[in-house]
């Protein structure tokens, strides 16, 4: 197997699911849902007219507010970007459709629906895989590095073939999202969930200064942010935050319980 075959069955492959070689001519369309409905790979499309810009807010949200690892980017040709999730165990699909919905109402609120996909749903269970030749345009698919997606604001595809080995090089820095990081991230998705810090504009005067929790020292060393409107988001906030002393986020668990079931 071809390493960039590897790396693409290692990220986005399933069981009982054979990948093509490396650079199909023809292209090939990825099967998302199992037969028994279940989920490894999502995948969200953004149309060439809504620019770089909500693909690069949508990457470093993924990254700095939900702390999932960066997922997969590729230029799609005239589809535009599409942005990969990796998912190291399987989820229903009915899982999947509220994690994309999390994703859009949180990061992606400004994007027209008609420059939008999320991937799957009950509706469109395939994608066509990169890298691949976009037939007729003499264009070609790949993945590219986040940090260079801007070059890619006016022509989102390759002129010419990609190479499969610097391919599956960039992919092989990827990672897999976890179970449990899959779970956590899908609670702070949900209505109620922690709060991304609030944008100027209407908003700001709703703003409250995060609470302080009751017998922890101040909570100058924390790295949440700001913005939350209300204490249960800056608690969540506060209780996902990797970076937060181990008694912070013990203090606003236990705050945090009378919320759930």
């Amino acid at each position: 197997m071809h390493s960039l075959s590897a790396e693409l069955q290692r990220l986005f492959g399933r069981p009982g699911q054979d990948l093509p070689d490396a650079l199909p001519e023809a292209g090939f369309a990825l099967d998302l849902v199992s037969a028994d409905e279940r989920v490894w790979t999502m995948v969200i499309g953004l149309a060439p007219a809504a620019r770089w810009a909500p693909v690069a807010a949508l990457c470093e949200g993924v990254v700095n507010v939900l702390d999932l690892p960066p997922p997969a980017v590729s230029v799609a040709g005239s589809a535009g970007f599409r942005v990969w999730f990796s998912l190291a165990d399987p989820v229903p699909l009915s899982r999947a459709e509220a994690f994309l919905a999390g994703l859009r109402a949180r990061f992606l609120a400004g994007v027209q629906p008609a420059h939008l996909s999320l991937l799957p749903s009950a509706a469109a269970r395939d994608v066509p895989l990169a890298p691949a030749s976009e037939s007729g345009a003499g264009r070609w698919t790949a993945f590219i590095d986040p940090a260079m997606g801007g070059m890619f604001a006016d022509e989102t595809w390759l002129d010419m073939a990609p190479s499969p080995e610097r391919q599956a090089e960039l992919l092989a820095g990827f990672k897999s999202i976890g179970a449990a990081d899959f779970l956590r991230a899908l609670s702070v998705l949900e209505p109620g969930g922690a709060m991304v810090p609030a944008p100027p504009g209407p908003m700001t005067g709703l703003v409250m200064e995060p609470p302080a929790v009751p017998g922890a020292e101040p909570h100058g060393g924390l790295d949440v942010g700001g913005g939350y409107v209300d204490p249960k988001s800056f608690l969540l906030a506060v209780m996902n935050d990797p970076g937060a002393a181990a008694e912070h986020r013990i203090e606003a668990a236990k705050a945090l319980l009378p919320y759930f079931p």
